[in-house]
């Protein structure tokens, strides 16, 4: 048997009673992989909701745009709606079947968004429980201006009754030119 000098088991005793906590360096790595997820994780997060209103926002636009070019094509007003009711309220049914009468293009409904209309500029945006826009065929329309709230976030289509021209406002950005 090799006998187990002193100095050796004195080393090993040092050694072991340092490695009890975590050195200044050890912390510090950690603390930047937390801030470097945080800033990766939290980002996604909102971004979610802002997806969302994008998302309706273009559907939205893209019926308007379907409903002018059918005008135009076809020779005849062409309505798109959106109807902001509640399925479970009692009258729902009756304010979709008026609206199917009337409108020529697909129903939007059931919005994650509030949506808010705007008539003319001058006016305050109001919420309405259905919201129709006639194109003709000339190209022109009732025109407005939809507004989607969800949160904190808010993006608009602007319809211009002249022309019948589609532009979208999404979150933080500017109309190219003002409604007049």
């Amino acid at each position: 048997m090799t006998p187990i000098s002193e100095s050796s088991f004195s080393h090993q005793a040092r050694a072991t009673r340092r490695q009890r906590g975590f050195t200044l360096l050890e912390l510090l790595i950690v603390l930047s992989i937390i801030v470097i997820a945080s800033a990766v994780v939290i980002p996604s997060i909102t971004s979610t909701e802002s997806n969302l209103l994008i998302a309706q926002v273009r559907q939205t636009a893209n019926a308007f745009n379907y409903a002018r070019r059918i005008a135009i094509v076809e020779g005849a007003p062409q309505v798109a709606s959106l109807i902001q009711v509640d399925p479970q309220a009692p009258d729902y049914s009756e304010i979709r079947e008026e609206v199917l009468q009337r409108a020529t293009i697909p129903l939007l409904e059931q919005f994650d968004a509030e949506v808010s209309f705007q008539a003319d500029i001058n006016e305050d945006p109001e919420v309405m429980e259905v919201i129709a826009i006639e194109f003709f065929p000339e190209g022109g329309s009732t025109g407005g201006i939809l507004h989607f709230t969800m949160d904190d976030l808010t993006a608009s289509i602007r319809i211009d009754p002249i022309t019948g021209k589609i532009q979208i406002r999404y979150p933080g950005e500017e109309f190219e030119d003002e409604l007049r």
